[in-house]
């Protein structure tokens, strides 16, 4: 019997959301981005000569955080957003939310952020060790050696 996986809707939405052109500034020249849905695994391909540069996986929180920063990219993903996608809530309770949290202090908002503060470092870690460039932001051209 063949295993089924069950359509995500929270992540097809962030997924349609994503600007592929916009994302294409933070990889280097002949490059691109592919997202494979059932194994959340963002393809990193190199376009000529044709190859696959990498495809880490990413657990169910951690494809919630990058497709979410994804979609918002060039712009930020506000904290009541990340929030809402990483966990059942909507967005105007994650906002009620962190604005409380706010008010109450830091340690209020460190526990109700705790999703995001637990999803940011894996995300970082497969993210940086499959194409540094993604982790500073935008792909820069190497310095010329021979000047």
């Amino acid at each position: 019997m063949g295993r089924h996986k069950s359509i995500d809707m929270k992540a097809r939405a962030l997924l349609a959301a994503i600007n592929l052109q916009t994302l294409q500034r933070l990889l280097p020249p002949q490059h691109t981005f592919e997202f494979n849905e059932q194994e959340r695994i963002p393809n990193i391909l190199r376009v000529d000569p044709a190859g696959i540069i990498a495809q880490p996986r990413f657990t169910q929180n951690e494809w919630y955080f990058l497709l979410t920063l994804c979609a918002s990219y060039p712009d930020y993903a506000p904290y009541e957003i990340l929030l809402s996608n990483l966990t059942p809530l909507p967005v105007d309770e994650c906002r009620k939310r962190v604005q409380q949290a706010q008010q109450a202090g830091s340690q209020a908002l460190n526990s109700e952020l705790r999703p995001v503060r637990d999803a940011l470092p894996g995300v970082r870690e497969k993210l940086g060790s499959a194409m540094p460039s993604l982790i500073v932001g935008q792909y820069k051209e190497p310095p010329d050696k021979e000047k």
